[in-house]
């Protein structure tokens, strides 16, 4: 899927936000729009591989990362 195509409700630029912190702003942001999609910047080193397990758990979906601008698409689970 080209990630410039996909339409999304909300952005969040997370900065340097590490493992606990970002997964917690995720989950705090994804709640509140349920069935929405979330455009996510995210410096950290490890976000794509803390997000996928995030989703695993969740039953959200990571819908598609951009590695070059470290951006992550991210649809949260309908109630």
């Amino acid at each position: 899927m080209d990630s410039t195509l996909i339409e999304h409700h909300h952005e969040w630029h997370a900065g340097d936000l590490g493992c606990g912190e970002l997964v917690l702003g995720v989950r705090k942001r994804l709640r509140a729009h349920p069935g929405q999609v979330l455009k996510l910047t995210a410096f950290d080193k490890a976000a794509a591989i803390d997000l996928q397990a995030f989703c695993n758990m969740t039953r959200d979906e990571l819908l598609a990362i951009d590695a070059n601008s470290k951006t992550f698409w991210l649809r949260g689970r309908e109630k």
